[in-house]
């Protein structure tokens, strides 16, 4: 992305970024860029705010154990009770 001012900043090209921007890849003047934008922007805030949230999520889910697996005689009991 080349240096321009916010108020050219299409939508497009933030959206194209929102990976680089969230994961702080970003130079410190396009990231300005960004901020700039994002105040004069409102979809644009909510949709960074969505990404931010939904990888706060997946972070959290990561660190979840899994469901234990389920005994064999109680799986077989609910298969048959589904079959009836």
């Amino acid at each position: 992305m080349s240096a321009r001012g916010a108020a050219t900043l299409a939508c497009q090209e933030l959206v194209e970024l929102v990976s680089d921007l969230v994961d702080g890849y970003l130079s410190l003047e396009n990231r300005a860029l960004i901020e700039e934008h994002l105040l004069v922007c409102p979809p644009c805030a909510v949709h960074i705010e969505q990404m931010r949230t939904t990888i706060d999520v997946i972070g959290r889910l990561r660190g979840r154990q899994e469901a234990p697996e389920i005994p064999a005689p109680l799986r077989d009991a609910f298969r048959r009770r589904q079959g009836a």
